[in-house]
């Protein structure tokens, strides 16, 4: 799924209200009603359709008549939008760059802030294929009305939260995470970290054997230091820890 934003350029207020109306609405509905999605923007009949036309264009939106009504759901790419624009109303981000990561769950690209600095995006995805099982492996649905744990935009939603709020709490306390800088629906901003994944160091020519030795060690005592608090990163692999030349340096995940 390719994220485009050079959608935004050309979004009016109207376009961000319809979306951000159909985003209420999916919360009690599986398919958003016309005559709802016009009662939370608070815009004429003739103007909501206008509105919902360019963005059914621009998949934003999808229509659907399976429930014998005309209802709309906000597509992947339009939580997206919706996400993104709170970050720059918020001067986190002021420019998105190319993704630098995939995952069974998320997308991840660079960004930049209003002041030239890199920073990483987290766009979490729920629902792919590889991870249909989430309903029944995580807790995200506990405390959850229907129509929100119906969505998978909202269950990335709920991931993405529960991600930052570890992120900070471990951060705080001086744990090897990157910052924490915000957050917005399903998108989670974090400082971009030095080096590479761990399970991009393929050969021995690429690492010595003390960087090795480094490496295993400061994952044992991040391991250990974890449990000496309660806590087990069941994830703790060479996917999640990024090396550079002095060792382990941050936990993703």
């Amino acid at each position: 799924m390719k994220l485009d934003v050079t959608v935004m350029r050309t979004m009016s207020k109207e376009d961000y209200r319809v979306l951000g109306a159909v985003e209420i609405g999916m919360k009690t509905h599986e398919l958003v009603p016309v005559n709802l999605c016009m009662s939370i923007a608070k815009l004429r009949h003739g103007g909501a359709n206008k509105v919902m036309s360019s963005l059914l264009r621009d998949k934003l939106l999808s229509h659907d008549r399976s429930k014998g009504y005309d209802g709309y759901r906000l597509t992947n790419s339009g939580y997206d939008i919706l996400a993104l624009r709170t970050l720059f109303q918020k001067k986190i981000v002021s420019a998105l760059g190319d993704k630098i990561g995939i995952g069974k769950e998320s997308d991840i690209y660079i960004a930049a802030t209003p002041e030239g600095k890199q920073v990483v995006l987290k766009f979490h995805r729920l629902g792919r294929t590889s991870f249909r099982a989430v309903r029944k492996k995580r807790d995200y649905l506990r405390g959850n009305g229907g129509g929100k744990a119906s969505s998978w935009l909202f269950m990335s939603r709920l991931s993405a939260l529960k991600e930052y709020a570890f992120m900070k709490a471990l951060h705080e306390v001086g744990y090897p995470t990157p910052t924490p800088l915000a957050h917005s629906r399903h998108v989670v901003a974090m400082s971009l970290v030095r080096g590479c994944p761990l399970y991009q160091v393929r050969t021995r020519s690429e690492v010595s054997t003390l960087q090795a030795e480094s490496i295993f060690n400061q994952s044992v005592d991040l391991a250990a230091r974890l449990a000496r608090h309660g806590l087990v990163h069941c994830d703790l692999n060479e996917f999640n820890l990024m090396v550079d030349l002095s060792g382990i340096q941050q936990s993703l995940n």
